[in-house]
């Protein structure tokens, strides 16, 4: 019978003492308070560079239109086969 008097009274005892262990001064929390709106004011500013960012990258004009061009190359020197699909031209000046 005794057991069961000590057990809930060890445990209400510890409730107690542990709730002051948690608790922060108001100064705390006001500091607190004070980082977590700056953080969102931080967010909000980077979320509005980022919507204008993607304004402007979406107002920016497509590429020209890629047109193929040919090279006349006879005579000039060169490797592999001329019937080649694909021809690698280097242009480069030597001084």
């Amino acid at each position: 019978m005794r057991r069961y008097f000590i057990v809930p009274t060890l445990i209400i005892l510890s409730l107690f003492f542990a709730q002051t262990g948690f608790s922060q001064s108001s100064k705390e929390l006001n500091a607190i308070k004070d980082d977590i709106k700056s953080l969102k004011a931080g967010q909000e500013s980077i979320q509005k560079e980022l919507t204008e960012i993607k304004k402007q990258l979406k107002a920016k004009p497509a590429p020209a239109e890629f047109k193929e061009t040919v090279v006349d190359v006879d005579g000039d020197p060169s490797k592999g086969s001329k019937d080649a699909k694909l021809a690698l031209i280097e242009f480069s000046d030597y001084q």
